[in-house]
């Protein structure tokens, strides 16, 4: 089932990001498999993150907040809120 994850840093995170960075791209390569896309959210410049957007394919909500909360930057305090919600496709990805 696929499900959405929008994470939203909190103020004056970009320090937090960067120190746990490494960690956190290799809790993502360690559940590669679950991962259908992510990525950094933008401000509108383009300059820096101000938050994550992951779609993930897990069975139930409980493997998703277990994802989530294992996530370096969740633990770190990076976000100010994460949001979860299961997601349907409803048209294919462009290639």
């Amino acid at each position: 089932m696929l499900w959405m994850i929008n994470c939203v840093d909190g103020p004056n995170s970009a320090p937090l990001r960067a120190a746990h960075r490494d960690a956190h791209m290799t809790h993502l390569e360690a559940h590669a498999d679950h991962l259908v896309m992510v990525g950094p959210l933008q401000n509108e410049t383009r300059t820096a993150s101000v938050g994550s957007l992951l779609i993930v394919d897990f069975p139930d909500r409980d493997a998703v907040v277990t994802f989530a909360q294992g996530d370096p930057f969740n633990k770190a305090g990076v976000f100010a809120s994460v949001t979860i919600c299961p997601f349907r496709q409803t048209l294919p990805v462009a290639g």
